[in-house]
């Protein structure tokens, strides 16, 4: 056990997390990393309450240490992905004292050990083929929990876009050269900045949605979603005209449910807003 190090505590408070360290059989100095695996225990939990974890549970019935083995960015639950953080500030054979505080006050208090990093790949150091699974993984946690915790999912769909886009422009990915052709890191691309938009409807940042799904208006045929997300943007931003010109982009859209209704709700609107531009003309002038 190295003495120096027992005591040591780190926290991030924006997000609530603490963790103290109880003891370090002193192994290697490597902390997992984002795209790492590794094998942990959990050693005592208390007041989880009804939040759904995979490793985390407060049964008293339970016999501890629980071992689990974990690969970053696999989390779907809120508590999962606290969990990860946390264990990417550990190193192995340390155990710690750790809590999540949330916005309430409550407090979850567990004690984990890290016993072994069984896979440690430097993101940087990836392939292009490597980044894409690393960014697929990332993508499906964010579809996984958008339902759900939204805010995670926009974390986990930003991540994986950021990662893809340094390999810009994807034509000049080639599976010989790459490990990985162009085409489909610009798909799973185009998915992402679609999630996003997603993502940015909830919160009603329009301009960001817009912003997202540019793709769209240079694509041959983009994705209906993309395009209903974006003509919807358009809607709410009073931007009639071209809300029309883009749900005008999918063959047969009177055909579709989502669509036909967004294409009333434009008509309606577009109406009144040019009534009332009428009206206020006729005051100016009258």
């Amino acid at each position: 056990m190295d003495g120096w190090y027992v005591g040591t505590e780190w926290k991030d408070e924006k997000r609530g997390l603490s963790k103290k360290v109880l003891g370090l059989q002193f192994g290697d100095m490597a902390k997992p990393m984002a795209a790492s695996t590794v094998l942990f225990s959990v050693n005592k939990c208390a007041n989880l309450g009804d939040r759904p974890s995979k490793y985390l549970d407060s049964d008293e019935s339970l016999t501890f240490p629980q071992q689990h083995t974990l690969e970053m960015g696999t989390a779907i639950t809120p508590v999962d992905c606290y969990v990860e953080m946390l264990l990417q500030q550990f190193l192995p054979g340390e155990t710690a004292a750790c809590s999540i505080t949330s916005k309430t006050g409550e407090r979850i208090e567990f004690d984990l050990t890290l016993e072994l990093i069984v896979k440690n790949p430097q993101v940087h150091k990836l392939n292009a083929a490597e980044i894409y699974e690393l960014a697929l993984r990332l993508k499906e946690s964010g579809v996984a929990m958008f339902k759900s915790y939204p805010k995670f999912a926009f974390d986990y769909f930003a991540r994986a876009a950021k990662l893809l886009i340094t390999y810009k422009p994807f034509d000049q990915l080639t599976k010989k050269s790459n490990g990985i052709n162009g085409t489909i890191v610009e798909a799973l691309f185009v998915q992402l900045q679609t999630n996003l938009a997603a993502c940015m409807l909830q919160e009603e940042r329009y301009e960001h949605v817009i912003y997202h799904t540019e793709f769209v208006e240079r694509a041959e045929s983009p994705t209906e979603k993309s395009i209903y997300r974006r003509a919807l943007a358009y809607y709410h931003m009073k931007e009639f005209a071209k809300a029309q010109a883009t749900i005008e982009r999918v063959h047969d859209y009177e055909e579709k449910r989502d669509f036909s209704k967004l294409r009333d709700k434009i008509a309606a609107s577009w109406k009144d807003s040019k009534a009332h531009y009428k009206e206020v003309v006729q005051r100016m002038f009258s």
